[in-house]
């Protein structure tokens, strides 16, 4: 049954890159004229595929709206990285205007690597790192202007084991030289639930939690170490917690 359903997201996900695809390129000529426009085309693919895989899989996703409303704007969005389907949960939490980080390979996907391009998001090269935090730093003024959130998983890759790893500093410098609200979403354990990369597709309760903005406008020219490894630990207790709530919603069902 894991494999059928990874099989389905594949092919929803092909579909759905096919037409975001075509849909972005429609939409190049108004691209022009209004350029905010370039930062709403990720809801094109991003939720309509949300929901599909959701469903595919029987993920019951738990998100309290009034965490989501509370999202500053211009912030940095960061979150834990489980699987490639971390986007379509994640992501929920997000309000309508989003860039997103991801490493450069992706643009080697046909379809929706283009369309990733296309719709402003930033593919960095991990192993250039000096590079990546110049793109980073560049993307401020995007921000800004268009009110739009970052979203980056600070741990750089997936974590296989399902625990936190390590935080890399790229998203905390960013916010600490611009002094841009850092929000930390927490999406509960998909072990069982929602691995695509091994079949691990059982579905049941996912608990998405925003936890309150942290404020850097007094981070620069701060050591950032403390203070990053004070929000890991805030969200490693929060993953305890979610994953609590999403154990006891599962034993109701």
């Amino acid at each position: 049954m894991g494999f059928l359903k990874a099989f389905l997201l594949l092919v929803g996900f092909i579909g759905f890159g096919i037409l975001a695809l075509l849909f972005g390129v429609v939409a190049l000529p108004f691209l022009w004229v209004a350029p905010s426009l370039r930062y709403r085309l990720n809801e094109v693919f991003i939720r309509p595929f949300s929901i599909f895989s959701r469903a595919v899989v029987g993920l019951k996703l738990v998100i309290d709206p009034a965490q989501k409303a509370s999202i500053p704007r211009p912030s940095v969005m960061i979150g834990n990285h489980q699987t490639g389907l971390d986007f379509a949960l994640i992501s929920q939490a997000c309000p309508e205007g989003v860039l997103i980080v991801a490493k450069r390979e992706l643009i080697r996907i046909p379809l929706f690597g283009w369309f990733f391009w296309l719709a402003g998001n930033l593919l960095i090269d991990r192993k250039d790192r000096s590079g990546s935090l110049a793109r980073l730093a560049s993307v401020r003024d995007r921000l800004v202007r268009h009110r739009l959130n970052l979203a980056i998983f600070p741990e750089g890759t997936r974590s296989k084991s399902g625990e936190f790893l390590p935080f890399k500093k790229g998203a905390f410098q960013i916010a600490a030289e611009n002094g841009l609200p850092i929000v930390p979403v927490v999406c509960s354990s998909l072990r069982g639930k929602g691995i695509w990369e091994t079949f691990e597709l059982g579905g049941g309760h996912v608990v998405v939690s925003i936890l309150p903005a942290v404020q850097t406008t007094d981070w620069k020219g701060k050591d950032l170490a403390p203070l990053i490894h004070d929000i890991h630990a805030r969200m490693v207790e929060e993953f305890r917690r979610v994953n609590q709530q999403a154990g006891e919603l599962d034993a109701r069902s």
